[in-house]
C-alpha cells in the first residue's frame, strides 16, 4: 500500500487528474460488465422463452386436469385368464346378450360372434364392458340385418385387463 502511495504522490496533479478519470472509466467499465450488461441480457433471454414456458405450463395444467378426471373414474376390475369366459357371460346376461359363439384365442383374447342382436344393446354392452372390466376391443365385423332393422351379425375381439 505504501509503494502505492508513493507512485501516487509523484505524480503530478495533471496525471493524478488522468489516471483518476482513468480508473473512474474502468470502474464504469467493468460494473457495467459484471452486472448490468448480464441483468439486460437474462432478462431478454427469458422474455423470449416466457411464450414458451407459458406454453409448456399450460400443457402441464391440462395434463394435470386428465389425472384427476382418471383418478375420478373408477378403476376397471382385472380378472385372472381362467374368469375370463365367466365374466363376459355374467356382463352378457345383464345386458340381455347371448354370444352365438364364445372362443377363447391364443394370448388369451376372447372372440365372440352374436347372430341378430339389437344393435343398441350390443353396443350398450360393449361400452360397458371395456368401463368394467378395463376390456378393449381388437378387432370388429358388424352385418346389418335387413329383414330385422336394427339388428345386426357382429364378431368381436375382446383384450381383457390382465393380472
Amino acid at each position: 500500500m505504501d509503494k502505492l502511495r508513493q507512485f501516487w504522490l509523484e505524480r503530478a496533479p495533471r496525471e493524478r487528474a488522468i489516471l483518476a478519470a482513468g480508473g473512474v472509466l474502468l470502474l464504469i467499465a467493468v460494473a457495467y460488465l459484471m452486472l448490468i450488461e448480464p441483468a439486460f441480457t437474462g432478462i431478454r433471454r427469458l422474455e423470449r422463452a416466457l411464450p414458451q414456458q407459458r406454453a409448456q405450463a399450460a400443457e402441464v395444467d391440462a395434463l394435470l386436469a386428465e389425472v384427476k378426471t382418471l383418478r375420478a373414474k373408477p378403476q376397471a376390475a382385472t380378472v385372472s385368464p381362467s374368469e375370463v369366459r365367466g365374466a363376459i357371460e355374467v356382463s352378457l346376461g345383464r345386458a340381455g346378450l347371448k354370444a352365438s359363439r364364445m372362443v377363447p384365442l391364443s394370448d388369451g383374447d376372447m372372440q365372440l360372434s352374436f347372430t341378430d342382436v339389437p344393435y343398441s344393446a350390443w353396443a350398450l354392452w360393449l361400452a360397458g364392458i371395456e368401463r368394467e372390466l378395463g376390456a378393449r376391443t381388437t378387432s370388429v365385423v358388424i352385418n346389418g340385418k335387413p329383414a330385422t332393422p336394427g339388428n345386426v351379425d357382429a364378431e368381436l375381439a375382446l383384450r381383457l385387463a390382465r393380472r
